[in-house]
């Protein structure tokens, strides 16, 4: 497929039509805002309690409200919340979040507006790992069992105008498109695309979609192949967005800001969901911040386009660059931290500091030309403007925006030693900055490129929201080496961790180990928040080590797949710990299954003791 096929351009934002879907007295899709919503972390049979947090949620702007509806008993008591919802004044449409059971999916579309289902569980199959016994058995049949599954659902929504989500989390692929793709985009894809022919051969079409993973990279690639397939047949339903089990506190964040914002970058996406291992209503903003921010880039200065040969927005490909001063080549991307105008600590983890200032720190330091050559410091580089080319020949950094990269600055830079410190001038840095590592590339030019942004933000919260959106798309297609970000109103270790988390997000560097945690719903039947600080706070410091943390079962061995060990629900207070899918140890009382986790660990031979500051 051509770059350009899941979006309109790569170099101007606009958003990518898609079709209007009525959910209640709300439009999705089509020319209408992107819609935040959340999910209830109560049980659904408790109607005051879930009534209480859709009230919150409401209140706090969400536009849609999702609760779990596991069973029947759950779908019917939706009547009673929705009722009571009603009777306070709100109309926010509801939706209900259905998994393994057609039935509750059925009954809960007579009820609410909008009704999610997911294609890797619903028509009832469990997961057993087993490919082999799929072999013999044909699309038709299985295509024939879905539609036995699914069509009366689609009765029932037709009947009393309510909405479906096709919602496919990477986790919870059947097994029958594991047999047939494996782990992959393309059959993710292809589940929901037999559930989108199924619905169109019914002419139903009140349809939204999501492809969600707690992998950031995996999730854009395969959200872009989805759009890229939708509109190569003619249609494009709304899009759904979201990072599965993206975690807590500023990480959690970061990463949902890497993915999301890296799809509504490129006009992708009209809803959004934060998921967050908080309580839900604080995804609200940080989803209208979001949502906000990418939407203010229209009208946009125009960027000018270059060749997209280069390109490869389906699966992760480095851009091609040669080592200059261990930046680019083979090296894992670096951290430039911008110390100007301040002192200058030890900043961890960051490989070099810009200041004219400072001298005596373990980083290498890059000082302004005019500044460097006056005193020329051991070990150090200069910040070149292109006016300086012509005077210093030497290695070092060239601070340059796209539309200074003109043929008579291509050949002065072209087989020098230097970093290109890419620094954007328009409203929509994402579109810059790969448009300017593409026309590197297409001019020949094998140089290593770091982006310099500059922000002026005081909540430290809006700043990594901003910068994780505007490079996240960067790393996840492999197009930047490094990252320096500014902002007065930031300390410096703020920057520098700001920068290594969207690097982690997006698989490029991994600082620290990484927590797969689901948000909660009303399956989850232990303290998911606390456990969740208590053992990132045990075991942050073992970087690379992935861990998933979920609520049920149900997201449990799926949706931590990717994870090298797993802390799960397994009932009331109970807790089940894995090896990747193995489990090892069963229903443990939730008073002791992280020190199980840590000696599970420690049997393991992959802890080690923090080290002591």
């Amino acid at each position: 497929m051509e770059a350009t096929s899941y979006c309109d351009s790569l170099f101007e934002y606009k958003r990518v039509e898609t079709q209007t879907v009525a959910v209640g007295n709300m439009l999705l899709g089509g020319s209408n805002p992107v819609r935040i919503q959340s999910m209830t972390t109560t049980d659904t049979s408790d109607t005051e309690a879930s009534v209480a947090q859709c009230i919150r949620i409401i209140e706090a702007g969400g536009e849609l409200v999702r609760l779990t509806t596991p069973g029947r008993a759950e779908a019917r008591n939706l009547r009673s919340i929705a009722d009571r919802i009603r009777s306070l004044g709100f109309e926010t449409p509801l939706v209900a979040d259905v998994h393994f059971n057609p039935n509750a999916a059925e009954i809960a579309a007579a009820i609410v507006e909008k009704v999610r289902i997911n294609p890797g569980n619903f028509t009832g199959e469990a997961k057993k790992f087993d490919m082999d016994r799929f072999a013999d058995i044909s699309d038709d049949e299985w295509l024939a069992q879905i539609r036995r599954r699914l069509v009366p659902l689609l009765d029932i929504c037709k009947a009393n105008a309510t909405a479906l989500r096709i919602g496919v989390n990477h986790g919870s692929l059947s097994d029958r498109i594991m047999a047939r793709y494996g782990d992959t985009p393309e059959g993710m894809v292809a589940s929901c695309m037999e559930y989108v022919g199924i619905c169109r051969e019914n002419d139903f079409h009140d349809i939204v979609i999501s492809i969600k993973s707690s992998n950031v990279r995996v999730m854009v690639h395969t959200v872009r192949l989805l759009a890229a397939t939708m509109r190569s047949r003619g249609f494009m339903y709304p899009l759904h967005l979201g990072v599965t089990e993206a975690g807590s506190n500023e990480e959690g964040r970061i990463k949902s800001a890497a993915g999301i914002g890296a799809l509504l970058s490129d006009g992708l996406g009209d809803t959004i969901r934060v998921s967050l291992t908080e309580a839900p209503e604080v995804e609200i903003p940080v989803g209208e911040c979001l949502a906000d921010y990418i939407a203010a880039r229209s009208g946009h200065r125009p960027i000018a386009p270059t060749s997209t040969d280069a390109y490869s927005p389906y699966r992760y490909q480095r851009r091609h660059t040669r080592a200059v001063l261990g930046v680019g080549g083979i090296h894992t991307p670096v951290v430039v931290a911008d110390a100007s105008g301040r002192k200058c600590p030890d900043v961890a983890e960051a490989e070099f500091v810009y200041s004219n200032d400072c001298i005596s720190v373990p980083q290498t330091v890059i000082m302004d030309y005019g500044v460097w050559k006056s005193v020329r410091p051991a070990g150090s580089y200069p910040m070149l403007l292109p006016a300086d080319l012509d005077e210093y020949m030497g290695a070092g950094f060239v601070r340059m925006s796209y539309d200074e990269l003109t043929d008579a600055s291509a050949l002065k830079i072209k087989d020098r030693d230097l970093v290109v410190a890419a620094y954007p001038r328009t409203t929509n840095p994402t579109a810059e900055l790969r448009a300017f590592a593409l026309a590197l590339s297409a001019r020949g030019i094998d140089l290593p490129m770091v982006p310099w942004l500059v922000y002026d933000t005081q909540s430290t919260e809006a700043f990594q929201l901003y910068a994780a959106a505007d490079t996240g798309l960067l790393f996840i297609d492999g197009l930047a080496d490094g990252l320096m970000l500014s902002n007065y109103a930031q300390t410096i270790d703020t920057l520098c961790r700001t920068s290594l988390d969207i690097m982690q997000a997006s698989r490029v560097r991994f600082s620290k180990a990484e927590f797969i945690s689901c948000p909660g719903c009303g399956r989850t039947l232990y303290n998911l928040q606390d456990a969740t600080q208590r053992i990132k706070q045990r075991t942050s410091h073992l970087k690379g080590l992935k861990i998933g943390i979920m609520g049920c079962i149900i997201n449990g061995i799926g949706e931590m797949a990717d994870a090298d060990y797993g802390y799960v629900g397994a009932g009331h207070g109970k807790i089940s710990l894995f090896r990747g899918t193995e489990v090892v140890c069963k229903a443990i009382p939730e008073s002791e299954a992280v020190d199980a986790l840590i000696e599970l660990l420690k049997t393991d031979g992959v802890w080690r003791e923090p080290t002591r500051e």
